[in-house]
């Protein structure tokens, strides 16, 4: 939903291939190339993908242990071991992804990560409901009828913030110029927040704050979708809301995420080599990042109970990866699977569900933009007016199950 792929011009001339960093260019040094790949096959979270995959083994944790085959005995006793139910629901941190890639490979890591997204049982049910609605979202739109939202979101305020360099980078997607233009030809106003675009996530946060304060109605309901770094940004500002302004905001659809910061961010502000690409961002809004920093914030978000919050993930091995984050996804390899930008265990944020897009990148790029957009918002809606909230209030998490009707329109 975040960006969609436009004609822009290079920064500068290489015979390497280029990628925005966040969304400033960073060149990897030595023109470094992603592994050869093999050909894998198989279903996850109910569709049947075909990609290149990194290792042997991430090829058969796809085609065959996942479908249930057991042939080769060494390997299935080892990735047995890792689906010991560490807790109903739980999924790895960034630490366990890495060590998982370290003694398989990366695209392992991303498939297991993608596979126990999927067995979580909200997720499951969040997967079905999105499919249901992109279903029809993609026949209104064979059929040229643009008006394909469900019928109750008229009563909500959709709010956007934007991404870094929204302004100045707009091929980049981060104004989130096209989500909102495929809701407005539906038939909404969706409002964007104007913040600071190299600013700092915590003053940025203060802006967001004020808006939900000044800018929503005391009976109003309000949906609040964030991208990449303005995701940290809707946290703090949601934290820092009081309990009669937070209960406006019914959900908060996360996309991409960068929750826990990046270690690009270390990567360019540190003393390594892609320190020589500082200057490009040497601003509040890239210090900000900084892993460090964002990690420890992300231990004090607090939201109030009955928020819905929606990841919206990809999911990428190395034969999906785009040529806009080639480079960069390069660079984080060392750290484990990741979206081109930041990774993967860390887009997640707490008390929330998942709907994960294997295949994709940070970009989340294809033609389908406005299709899947119209997809999300009618999902959030429907789980908004139609699901259970479980007993004490709040919304199905990560360890709970919910009862979502799915009914026809």
């Amino acid at each position: 939903m975040i960006h969609s792929r436009r004609k822009h011009r290079p920064i500068a001339r290489s015979r390497c291939t280029f990628a925005y960093l966040l969304p400033l260019i960073a060149m990897l040094g030595a023109c470094a190339t992603l592994p050869d790949t093999l050909p894998a096959s198989g279903a996850l979270g109910g569709h049947h993908f075909s990609v290149g995959v990194d290792s042997e083994e991430a090829a058969y944790l796809m085609e065959h242990y996942l479908a249930g085959a057991r042939l080769r005995p060494e390997l299935d006793r080892r990735i047995d071991t890792l689906y010991v139910d560490p807790g109903a629901g739980a999924l790895p941190d960034r630490d366990t992804l890495n060590r998982i890639a370290d003694a398989f490979s990366v695209d392992f890591a991303a498939i297991y990560f993608a596979d126990l997204i999927n067995r979580v049982p909200a997720n499951r049910l969040l997967r079905r409901s999105y499919d249901l609605h992109l279903a029809r979202a993609l026949q209104g739109y064979a059929a040229e009828e643009g008006r394909t939202l469900l019928p109750q979101a008229a009563d909500y305020q959709l709010v956007f913030v934007p991404a870094y360099h929204y302004e100045s980078h707009k091929n980049t997607g981060a104004d989130l110029a096209d989500p909102r233009l495929a809701l407005s030809d539906a038939g909404l106003s969706p409002q964007l927040v104007r913040t600071d675009e190299i600013g700092s996530i915590d003053t940025n946060a203060l802006v967001v704050a004020d808006f939900l304060r000044r800018k929503t109605a005391p009976n109003s309901k309000v949906i609040v979708v964030s991208a990449s770094k303005s995701s940290p940004e809707v946290a703090l500002a949601l934290s820092a809301l009081e309990p009669e302004h937070a209960g406006r905001i019914k959900a908060w659809i996360n996309i991409v995420g960068t929750l826990q910061g990046t270690p690009l961010a270390d990567e360019v502000l540190g003393d390594g080599p892609l320190s020589r690409y500082r200057a490009f961002v040497d601003d509040p809004g890239m210090h900000s990042m900084l892993t460090k920093r964002r990690r420890a914030a992300f231990k004090q978000i607090r939201t109030d109970e009955d928020l819905l919050i929606i990841n919206y993930i990809g999911i990428p091995v190395t034969g999906t990866i785009s040529d806009e984050v080639r480079d960069t996804y390069i660079i984080l390899r060392p750290y484990g699977p990741n979206d081109g930008l930041n990774l993967l265990a860390d887009l997640i944020a707490p008390e929330s569900v998942t709907l994960a897009d294997f295949g994709r990148d940070h970009y989340m790029v294809d033609e389908t933009l406005r299709q899947r957009t119209i997809a999300l918002v009618n999902t959030t809606i429907q789980w908004l007016e139609s699901c259970q909230r479980r007993r004490g209030g709040g919304w199905p998490t990560l360890t709970s199950v919910t009862d979502c009707s799915l009914a026809e329109r």
